[in-house]
């Protein structure tokens, strides 16, 4: 039979775990509240055999991109930028078929565009607080 030692004997009760405490570099890098994340963009999935960023050069199409990615950069949140950019939703069949073939779930992901000018348009769809961007629209023709 193993000696009781004096430093082995519990005494009292046990000490709960302590919380560890989350800095907002923390936060950031394992998403505690993904909420608080500014706007991003991703060209992961945009299909350029719609509309290329070749195709933004007529109508300074490019430069109107290039201030909308500015000012969704500058954006604390993603209400700012819906407000700005006027968030609609885009072709519904053709938005579907677009999700599904990427492999989700067109019930649980809404596609959206965003009004870059009277004309131009940007589809995606947010997932964990980045836009996924799939279409340039510079001629407004997807929901027409």
């Amino acid at each position: 039979m193993p000696k009781k030692l004096p430093h082995n004997e519990p005494r009292g009760k046990p000490l709960p775990l302590s919380t560890p405490q989350v800095t907002d570099i923390h936060s950031k890098l394992i998403e505690v509240n993904s909420g608080d994340r500014k706007p991003s963009i991703s060209l992961k999935y945009i299909d350029l055999n719609y509309y290329s960023f070749n195709d933004l050069r007529d109508n300074h199409n490019l430069k109107h991109f290039d201030d909308f990615l500015g000012k969704l950069n500058k954006a604390d949140n993603w209400e700012t930028v819906f407000r700005s950019f006027q968030k609609d939703l885009s072709n519904k069949a053709k938005s579907k078929a677009k999700i599904q073939a990427l492999g989700y779930n067109p019930v649980q992901i809404e596609m959206f565009h965003f009004r870059v000018t009277q004309k131009f348009r940007v589809h995606g769809f947010l997932i964990e607080q980045r836009f996924k961007l799939i279409w340039l629209d510079p001629n407004h023709e997807i929901d027409e």
